[in-house]
């Protein structure tokens, strides 16, 4: 036999677990939305770092930084920079309880994406591996370490060369990258979009011929300039060639590489 004030109380306690649960389902999922919000900020691409004149690179947050490369496709197949990327996790390992640091990121790759400056994509994005241990911060800083990152690579870099050469102009690109990572800890993470501009061009680096025995004509009794020193070039940056590192002429390699 039933009572007849059983069903509206079993009613009112069933909903009263519906609410429950929904409410349990609502701040689990807000749980988790920060935790995604939490992991793009937690990795983070802070700078393309600059290269001295002897082309290398130190890495840190108060060193030089460029805000833009410059890329002649006449002379490279593809095109890479050193980024400086920033762990804003909190230390976790603790020497007194034998408690591992796990909040240091490994990172092992990173997503690119080529386009134009007007916002149309260049080729397909790719995945490269990339290498580096990231410590976490101390404190309000950030820890640091650098990774080298292809920014173009050679199917981008063949397609930039044909228009650089056919336009005979500059070819304006963005580059935006995510890098990731896993933390000592098995969590993975990534950072958020970081975009850095490239000007690419066809031929519009200085190429300098040198003076015999190392002349680099290939047919006897051409005149080359004669030049004691020439300064080489680091990556991002466009500068002088010298025709002994073509194995020809600066007129035949560009004519030869031409598209």
């Amino acid at each position: 036999m039933t009572d007849e004030g059983e069903g509206p109380v079993a009613s009112t306690s069933g909903l009263a677990r519906r609410l429950i649960a929904l409410a349990l389902l609502t701040a689990s999922g807000g749980l988790l939305a920060s935790a995604c919000a939490d992991n793009e900020s937690s990795l983070f691409v802070r700078m393309r770092m600059a290269r001295t004149e002897d082309c290398d690179v130190t890495c840190g947050p108060g060193e030089g930084f460029w805000t833009e490369d410059s890329v002649d496709a006449a002379y490279s197949g593809s095109h890479s920079a050193t980024l400086l990327v920033g762990n804003q996790i909190v230390q976790r390992g603790d020497s007194d309880v034998l408690r591992t640091e796990t909040s240091r990121v490994q990172l092992y790759e990173a997503e690119v994406r080529v386009a134009y400056i007007e916002g149309d994509p260049v080729t397909e994005g790719f995945v490269v591996p990339i290498a580096g241990l990231v410590d976490p911060g101390t404190g309000d800083d950030a820890g640091y370490n650098c990774t080298e990152v292809l920014l173009i690579d050679g199917a981008t870099m063949d397609r930039l060369r044909g228009e650089a050469a056919e336009l005979r102009r500059d070819i304006e690109v963005v580059a935006t990258v995510v890098v990731r990572g896993r933390t000592l800890g098995g969590q993975e993470i990534e950072t958020a979009e970081w975009s850095y501009p490239v000007r690419v061009c066809f031929g519009c680096s200085r190429c300098v011929d040198t003076s015999p025995p190392t002349c680099c004509a290939s047919s006897a009794g051409e005149e080359c300039q004669d030049v004691d020193d020439i300064e080489g070039t680091c990556p991002g940056q466009r500068g002088p060639q010298d025709c002994r590192n073509l194995g020809m002429t600066c007129a035949e390699y560009i004519q030869r590489v031409r598209p």
